[in-house]
């Protein structure tokens, strides 16, 4: 059966269980030809999705919520790491100072906006610090944070560690890492595989084996890591460097391959949303996001 799936930005090693796939046989072993399509758009893939013209989406956990829509079904997450804002090490003492901040983000709108000055927030908030909404400024530009840092911006939103973290290592560039851990709230840095759901109910064997695949992908990159990079290289064509090389490394132990669709595991998430206000969201509509 011909699939389509749609990113959620730029082709990247987070989408690498798809071309391990591909390359390895995985997907056409159940039948599946399976499309990759790279979004002009962030939420062009969970467009398409709602529409019935694909089948399949990564995204963020948060749009789950975000953009909620009775269509979506999450079969899981995939792929998890840390992520949330970054600031380089002087902007502590702006914000102390009461100073604005510039901070960069691919996703600039109310709700986004809110979830990135809360994470800021909470994380001041344990330093004794008191930040205004005012103070922060979100600046709507591509995912390139590192290179809108260097170029004037305080910080970065919706940053995955794997990638920004590890090149700001390579650019010798002291940052603080506003994650969950260290800002306290429940981590959305992540992606999902969705489908959409009255396609599920009507091919659910072919969904089980696209979803089967996708694991056989993850068991062998965690088993030939180095092949599974070869695979990157090859797809992509993109020259290597030790800068991709680490980028590959760090993301290659990000994916699960025991994921699934699980209700009780995103629930904390839809919790920290609405507690600070920016979805009524309920839990029972929730829950038929999921098949658990």
């Amino acid at each position: 059966m011909k699939l389509k799936l749609a990113f959620e930005w730029f082709l990247n090693p987070d989408h690498l269980p798809f071309l391990v796939g591909l390359h390895k046989g995985y997907f056409e072993n159940y039948g599946l030809d399976l499309e990759l399509i790279v979004p002009d758009e962030h939420y062009d893939g969970l467009d398409e999705l709602i529409e019935g013209n694909i089948q399949f989406a990564t995204n963020e956990p948060l749009h789950l919520i975000e953009q909620f829509d009775e269509k979506f079904l999450s079969l899981g997450t995939y792929f998890e790491t840390k992520g949330g804002v970054l600031l380089k090490k002087e902007t502590y003492e702006k914000v102390k100072n009461g100073e604005m901040i510039t901070i960069t983000t691919p996703v600039s709108n109310d709700v986004t906006n809110t979830i990135g000055y809360e994470i800021i927030r909470r994380y001041f908030e344990k330093e004794g610090i008191d930040v205004s909404r005012g103070q922060v400024h979100f600046e709507p530009n591509g995912f390139e944070h590192i290179k809108y840092m260097k170029e004037g911006a305080d910080g970065g939103w919706l940053y995955f560690y794997n990638f920004e973290g590890i090149e700001a290592q390579h650019e010798g560039i002291d940052l603080l890492y506003l994650d969950a851990q260290t800002s306290g709230f429940e981590n959305f840095s992540a992606l999902d595989l969705f489908v959409n759901k009255d396609f599920y109910h009507a091919n659910e064997k072919v969904c089980k084996d696209f979803d089967a695949a996708v694991k056989e992908s993850i068991r062998f990159m965690n088993a030939n890591p180095k092949e599974a990079m070869d695979i990157y290289y090859d797809h992509t064509k993109e020259a290597k460097s030790a800068l991709m090389d680490d980028i590959l490394r760090a993301t290659l132990e990000c994916f699960d391959e025991n994921y699934s669709s699980n209700y009780a595991q995103s629930l904390p998430i839809l919790e920290f949303f609405r507690e600070i206000g920016i979805t009524a969201l309920d839990d029972e509509r929730f829950k038929t996001a999921f098949l658990h």
